[in-house]
């Protein structure tokens, strides 16, 4: 299916699943648009997908209809990204189904990441590698076209400043073992997205970086106007997202240690050109 039908087809996928999830409250349209605040037909066209729904609707949405967890989890799933239902593999973690949400309306994304590339700034090989070789049973066409639609953050109208700082041990652990050709291939990805979007901040915290030690994963993501900033944390086997503002404050603050203890942009550009010379030279003689 070419990805204009999956598109549409994923839409009415999850119009139908929240309309579903409104009878099952009991409720009518018009009682669903008093609860959102809204008129009934703004209800009507989120259903038969006439118009995009919010995060901020559809969280409401989910709370009027006392909707339990797992099908609060299947609708994230099908908002955040724009499935036709349960993956055919592992599902993902309602935490991270709200990290893809608070993605879209971020102005600032702040990110750590010291074992592996982030899911926004991963190229199609490797992301397609880490899921093969995690034995993820999720089709091919379906992972492309995620990706492409999370990929989507750096090109919208107003995308956020994306700014990640990456452990030089990132770069090597590659899925499945360290390769020549997954390596340039990521590092030029890299470059690429770097040269393409001007919002695109990489940054390289290599092993010689003054820093006392190097914490588990995270992402901040930071809002405008009155919208409350959020941390995801990334823990072995799920993440946890927090608005609280001692938490994400703490957050900042250590990405910011990091930040500076990291090559800057330009140097960490060189030392993936460098990254890129040496897998396709000293690798191979070994």
């Amino acid at each position: 299916m070419r990805t204009a039908g999956r598109s549409a087809a994923r839409r009415a996928a999850l119009g139908a699943a929240l309309r579903d999830a409104r009878r099952a409250a009991g409720m009518t349209q018009a009682r669903a648009a008093a609860a959102l605040g809204c008129r009934q037909g703004k209800i009507n066209k989120i259903e038969t997908t006439q118009c995009a729904v919010s995060p901020k609707d559809l969280n409401q949405l989910l709370l009027a209809y006392h909707a339990p967890d797992e099908v609060a989890a299947l609708v994230r799933s099908l908002a955040a990204h724009g499935g036709p239902g349960p993956l055919a593999g592992a599902r993902p973690s309602p935490a991270f189904l709200r990290l893809l949400e608070l993605e879209r309306g971020a102005t600032e994304v702040l990110s750590l990441h010291s074992e592996r590339i982030p899911g926004p700034l991963q190229s199609e090989h490797y992301m397609l590698t880490q899921f093969h070789r995690a034995g993820d049973l999720t089709d091919m066409a379906s992972l492309l076209f995620d990706r492409q639609e999370r990929a989507r953050l750096f090109t919208r109208d107003d995308p956020p400043h994306y700014r990640a700082v990456l452990s030089e041990s990132s770069l090597h652990r590659m899925p499945g073992g360290r390769t020549p050709a997954l390596v340039v291939d990521q590092a030029e990805h890299l470059l690429t997205l770097g040269a393409a979007h001007e919002r695109v901040a990489v940054q390289v915290l290599t092993f010689d970086a003054d820093v006392p030690y190097l914490d588990a994963d995270f992402t901040v993501l930071r809002f405008a106007g009155d919208d409350k900033d959020a941390a995801y944390v990334e823990y072995a086997t799920e993440g946890r997202i927090s608005r609280a503002k001692r938490l994400v404050d703490d957050r900042i603050r250590y990405w910011n240690r990091l930040h500076h203890a990291a090559l800057s942009v330009e140097d960490s550009r060189k030392f993936l050109e460098d990254l890129i010379e040496q897998a396709r030279t000293g690798w191979q003689e070994r």
